[in-house]
């Protein structure tokens, strides 16, 4: 979503969608892009321990680079896409998983 301030800044805001809990205490997500764009690169490997806020890969999308960043502490479970493939708007582009 993107939504600008009373500043005028343009904000781009991420879609988070959580999983559903089947009992299971582990948290997990998936992350999806908001717009059509290019994936530009994937900044950590799967499963690589990454605190909140780190970038975990940028996308380009309307002449922008938007970096995608963690959502909690955890790793990335899983990446959708490389380096260079076109996504779509609502494609998830990774499975996060955050610690306990």
């Amino acid at each position: 979503m993107v939504l600008s301030d009373p500043a005028g800044e343009t904000r781009l805001f991420w879609r988070r969608i959580d999983a559903i809990d089947h009992g299971h205490h582990e948290a997990e997500s998936t992350l999806m892009a908001p717009m059509h764009g290019t994936v530009v690169t994937l900044l950590v490997e799967p499963n690589q321990a990454v605190e909140k806020g780190m970038p975990l890969m940028v996308m380009e999308a309307m002449k922008m680079e938007h970096t995608m960043t963690a959502p909690a502490d955890g790793h990335v479970a899983a990446f959708h896409f490389s380096a260079g493939d076109t996504v779509g708007q609502g494609d998830v582009l990774l499975e996060f998983a955050a610690d306990d």
